[in-house]
């Protein structure tokens, strides 16, 4: 099982348009083809950290992977679907400061992985989904 969560488009547009007022106000005192360069780069930049930024959940046999942690499934407690109303509790008043967060503020659906390993001081992932009971499915299928 494989999720990848990237930017919505609301997220895109203002990113963007941040993007291009900046560049129109610096712009005003370039030459067109300084505007046109610093507006090709700020574009650039602006896709490389949409890329960079997007959340890839991959269930494998052996492992989780959320982003660039990964655990091995042995160490997998119990998971709990998050709804709306859930993940919004545990992203704010419900928190662990010691857990680990996968988290996307536009996805509003999520899992709690409760980890089984004494040595790592981190009691749970909190991973942002669209499809969290087939992230659920995929960890229980042995």
């Amino acid at each position: 099982m494989r999720e990848v969560i990237i930017w919505p488009l609301r997220v895109w547009l203002l990113v963007f348009s941040l993007g291009l007022a900046i560049v129109i106000s610096i712009g005003v005192v370039l030459s067109d083809v300084l505007l046109l360069i610093s507006l090709a780069i700020t574009f650039l930049a602006i896709l490389f950290f949409g890329y960079k930024s997007r959340l890839v959940i991959e269930v494998s046999r052996d492992q989780l992977v959320a982003g660039r942690a990964r655990i091995d499934r042995i160490y997998l407690g119990e998971i709990e679907v998050l709804d709306q109303k859930a993940m919004k509790f545990e992203m704010g008043a419900g928190i662990d400061p010691r857990a680990f967060l996968a988290i996307r503020f536009w996805v509003k659906a999520g899992v709690k992985v409760m980890l089984n390993d004494s040595r790592d001081p981190t009691p749970y992932w909190l991973i942002s989904s669209r499809n969290p009971e087939a992230i659920k499915r995929a960890l229980k299928k042995d």
